[in-house]
């Protein structure tokens, strides 16, 4: 299996991004690509000491600590549809809120940034376009999508930002496109995010992909490979409910060739997530484990699973261990449940600390837009003379479906389509012609497409007798019986009755 991305120019100044898959003969998922070949370092020599030290597995970065403890503390969360950030004093036990905003900040403990999102808007270009010249009809926008962008703007420090996910704005070849982004957690600095993208991108089935982010602001930068030094390291029983779920649906994708329990356990899953979250007032981590599976078992070649933990020693490496301050645990528990939340200490001081929560109470409070968008096909509202160009074709298509013509006839109503996308009738028509003509799954497409554009109870019911003979020349005699059954609801008929009386024996 090979995943291709492409960059096609689409005129002066314009370009369409192209991700297609292609398949080989199998759907294995892809064999990881092996590591550059590097140069081996010269032999160092040793120290000339009593005893030669054992190497030693690289130790993770010194945490740094404060010369006191901190007193001030950023705690965040979801709330609704978007988020909530404190400032407490955790010392104060009485009145340890110092400021509120309804805004996503986080901290390094001397510098604050606001977390916005930074959508943008793109064309759906046909996948027709594949093959046409540039400028040709095919190359025509079809349709539009909000892709989903994140970016991070400095508070009290000029404004400066830093691009966390970037929104496209070139034009997409595909049939349709959905994007999601969503803040999952964060410590510190730190902020954790899950990202997809899927849709149908003119390859040989769909694409599904996406994945978990660590962007550490300070560093300006996503980590690289965050997952690969906490996965193994969290205890046995976080990792075997995860491995548990994955076990089972290796199970049903491999059978009796499935790893075992202990394989998966031992290597096969690796940890690609983590998200953040308070159940009654309490940190509750989710560590998302995934193994790879083939396409026949999952869109997105993995298979699954999560465990679950409060701070935890083996998650240092992503600031997720040790406890709390007394202050912070009372304000989580006075916050409860929220989907996500994240905390970071603040080591300022005098004018420092002023002018820190001054930028804060400016932090701009924005809505928090929906975490998911589709593409949406562009409608034209046709001219009056195109109307009645429509209705014509229309009439000339049901002549020669009523003729056995049905090339011509669906030729008819394409043509009617195109003046008057929003002509139920059209559509309904050309289904049926594609059932006579023996196109089972183009009869469904239309009909199904042509069932919201006409509400009334007569053509309501024609489209699902309709859905019914496609339904019964599948061999589907249950969803046959009950399309008919809809009709006759809508509308009582001889000719349904005796369909279904057909589909029942």
């Amino acid at each position: 299996m090979l995943r291709l991305a492409r960059l096609a120019r689409l005129g002066a100044g314009s370009s369409v991004v192209v991700l297609a898959l292609a398949c080989s003969g199998s759907d294995k998922p892809p064999e990881p690509s092996p590591a550059p070949a590097t140069k081996a370092p010269a032999e160092a020599v040793a120290p000339e000491t009593d005893e030669a030290k054992a190497p030693s597995d690289p130790a993770p970065p010194p945490e740094v600590v404060a010369e006191h403890e901190p007193d001030d503390w950023l705690v965040w969360y979801r709330d609704g549809d978007g988020w909530i950030t404190r400032w407490i004093d955790a010392a104060d036990a009485d009145t340890p809120r110092v400021a509120e905003r309804k805004a996503l900040v986080l901290s390094d403990g001397h510098r604050l940034w606001v977390v916005e999102r930074k959508d943008a808007d793109a064309d759906l270009v046909g996948c027709d376009c594949l093959d046409a010249e540039e400028g040709s009809p095919e190359c025509a926008a079809t349709g539009r999508v909000t892709t989903l962008g994140l970016r991070a703007v400095e508070l009290g420090g000029g404004g400066a930002t830093v691009d966390l996910r970037v929104a496209g704005t070139e034009p997409i070849i595909a049939g349709d496109a959905d994007y999601s982004l969503d803040v999952v957690g964060g410590v510190g600095p730190r902020l954790f995010y899950r990202w997809s993208e899927g849709g149908y991108f003119c390859g040989a089935h769909g694409l599904a992909e996406g994945g978990d982010v660590v962007f550490d602001l300070a560093a300006g930068k996503a980590l690289e490979e965050p997952f690969s030094a906490v996965g193994k390291g969290l205890p046995k029983e976080v990792r075997e409910p995860a491995a548990r779920e994955v076990h089972e649906q290796l199970r049903e994708c491999d059978g009796p060739d499935a790893s075992s329990l202990a394989e998966v356990l031992g290597g096969v899953m690796s940890l690609t997530g983590v998200r953040t979250a308070l159940v009654d007032g309490e940190p509750r981590i989710t560590w998302s484990f995934e193994a790879p599976v083939y396409y026949a078992c999952s869109a997105d070649y993995a298979a699954h699973g999560d465990g679950h933990s409060a701070l935890v020693d083996g998650g240092a490496p992503l600031g997720l261990s040790g406890s709390l301050p007394a202050g912070v645990v009372r304000e989580l528990e006075r916050i409860g449940t929220a989907p996500v939340a994240g905390w970071a200490a603040l080591d300022l001081e005098g004018p420092a600390r002023e002018g820190a929560l001054a930028a804060f109470g400016g932090a701009p409070e924005r809505p928090w837009p929906p975490s998911h968008a589709s593409s949406q096909a562009i409608t034209k509202t046709p001219s009056a003379d195109e109307v009645v160009d429509a209705r014509t074709r229309l009439s000339e298509g049901r002549t020669q479906t009523r003729a056995g013509e049905y090339a011509e006839a669906i030729a008819s109503f394409d043509a009617a389509i195109e003046l008057d996308p929003s002509l139920a009738r059209a559509w309904g028509e050309r289904g049926y012609a594609k059932l006579l003509s023996g196109d089972l799954a183009g009869a469904q497409t239309d009909l199904e497409h042509a069932l919201p554009l006409d509400d009334g109870a007569p053509y309501q019911a024609s489209i699902h007798y309709n859905l019914g003979l496609v339904a019964e020349r599948r061999g589907d005699a249950a969803a046959a019986k009950a399309a008919f059954a809809r009709s006759l609801e809508l509308r009582d008929n001889e000719t349904v009755r005796k369909a279904l009386a057909r589909v029942s024996e």
